[in-house]
C-alpha cells in the first residue's frame, strides 16, 4: 500500500493501528496503519497492476448533515473509514478494488445530493468524503 512520504533514518514508517473510531471495524480490512494524523486502511491486496480506489475521509469544522447507520453499514468502504477515525486522527484512505470506483462515487454522490450541507456527521465526528483513484 503506498503512503505519502518517506521513511527516513531512524524512522520506524508507519505503525499498525486499531479500530478507535465511533464503530468496530467490518471484517473486510485486510491491514491498517497510521503516519502522524493519517491512517491508511487496506480493504483489497494489490490489484495486479490496476490503480486501486480509494475512499478518502477527511476531518472538517463545516456545517454537516448526520448519516444513518444505514448510510454507513451498508458500504464496508465508509463503515472502515468511520471506524478508524480516531479522535486524533485528521484523516483516513481506506483503498478497494478497482472496481468499487462507480459504486462509491454513486453512494457518496447520492449521500451529497441529498445533504444540505458541505460536510457529514457520525457519532458526534465532522467529516467530507471523496473518491480518486490510486
Amino acid at each position: 500500500m503506498p503512503y505519502s512520504g518517506a521513511s527516513g533514518p531512524g524512522d520506524p514508517g508507519p505503525a499498525q493501528c486499531s479500530d478507535d473510531g465511533p464503530l468496530d471495524a467490518g471484517r473486510a480490512a485486510v491491514e491498517a496503519v497510521e503516519c502522524d494524523s493519517a491512517r491508511f486502511v487496506s480493504l483489497a491486496h494489490a490489484s495486479g497492476g490496476l490503480q486501486p480506489t480509494y475512499l478518502v475521509l477527511t476531518n472538517s469544522d463545516r456545517e454537516a448533515t448526520r448519516l444513518s447507520a444505514t448510510d454507513v453499514l451498508s458500504v464496508p468502504e465508509i463503515q472502515n473509514a468511520i471506524a478508524y477515525f480516531g479522535e486524533e486522527t485528521d484523516s483516513v484512505r481506506v483503498r478497494t478494488q478497482p472496481g468499487r470506483r462507480k459504486a462509491l462515487e454513486e453512494h457518496v454522490d447520492a449521500l451529497a445530493e441529498r445533504s444540505q450541507a458541505p460536510a457529514f456527521e457520525f457519532a458526534n465526528r465532522r467529516f467530507e468524503l471523496s473518491v480518486v483513484a490510486g
